[in-house]
């Protein structure tokens, strides 16, 4: 793949407006069951999109590629890379000096930002997500992995101070079970998935999607399985001189998505960090995060 570092599933998404009505059938099957679908035969995806064997053609064309077979290539390395495993990173990024952590961690950090936030599709995205996490008729849920959910707490906290209704779906099994129970119609899941992907976050996303729930995937650019439920997916860049992929890209997202928050809820906004702020005064003091067992809102002063 030779036009650019991006995942196929990212140049799709950047190319979605310059495809023809057939071709974004095409790209719509394949996302949908991402990446699965890519690596069916050609006549298979043809079938599945509802289109001609030529249509796809023109599709793998359209996103880069020479032909299906360098298409499937492309695909089947990001298959490997999406499932690769701590002990792996390790012999790929754990070679570096002592000497060159940080200006390789600089590196890094430099490239994923910039991939993150120098989406064509970004903006679009971030003005239809921050619509929903705005509307006050919605309640809005979080939930992460083992390390995405420090994201995923992160951004009930920032929006918590905003407007109410935000909760934490917990991170203990049976919890996580009895939260994602309440998540009902016109309410707003925010998943965060990163690869070695968590069965039990793409479960709770399917059954938000399956009681009518808006659902905001946040992923890297290898797309977890959570995203065929969604209703909007932001990517983040996980690059970092560790084997440890960094979640620098996604708290970047968070508080872009705060910031937009704000701007949008204008006044309304303003009197709810003013009611927080005097709640504070009346606690005497920093208030403690208070999940005891039941649904409760998102609203940590102390940062």
């Amino acid at each position: 793949m030779a036009h650019t570092s991006e995942t196929i599933g990212e140049e799709v998404r950047e190319r979605l407006g310059q495809m023809t009505p057939s071709e974004r059938r095409v790209a719509r099957a394949l996302l949908a069951t991402y990446p699965s679908a890519g690596l069916e035969s050609l006549p298979q995806l043809a079938e599945s999109a509802g289109v001609t064997g030529p249509t796809v053609l023109r599709f793998v064309r359209k996103v880069g590629f020479e032909g299906y077979p360098d298409f499937q290539r492309s695909l089947r390395e990001e298959v490997q890379a999406r499932s690769e495993g701590l002990p792996s990173l390790y012999v790929t990024r754990a070679g570096i000096r002592d000497d060159d952590v940080l200006r390789e961690s600089h590196d890094a950090f430099a490239r994923a930002l910039e991939a993150t936030l120098a989406s064509g599709s970004l903006q679009e995205d971030l003005t239809k997500v921050v619509s929903l996490l705005s509307d006050p008729k919605r309640d809005l849920w979080f939930i992460g992995g083992r390390f995405s959910q420090l994201a995923a707490s992160y951004l009930a906290l920032q929006l918590g101070m905003l407007r109410t209704g935000c909760s934490i779906v917990s991170e203990e099994p049976a919890r996580r079970i009895l939260d994602t129970m309440e998540i009902s119609r016109r309410d707003v899941l925010c998943a965060f998935d990163f690869r070695r992907y968590q069965e039990d976050t793409i479960a709770a996303a399917k059954v938000a999607a399956s009681r009518g729930a808006e659902v905001i995937v946040f992923t890297d650019p290898w797309l977890s399985p959570a995203a065929e439920q969604a209703r909007h997916v932001l990517i983040s860049h996980v690059d970092s001189a560790s084997p440890l992929d960094s979640l620098l890209g996604v708290f970047a997202l968070t508080e872009i998505i705060a910031a937009k928050v704000v701007v949008l809820l204008g006044d309304a906004g303003r009197s709810r960090v003013a009611e927080v702020d005097s709640m504070y005064e009346v606690m005497g003091g920093p208030m403690r995060r208070g999940r005891m067992g039941g649904r409760g809102e998102a609203g940590d002063g102390g940062r």
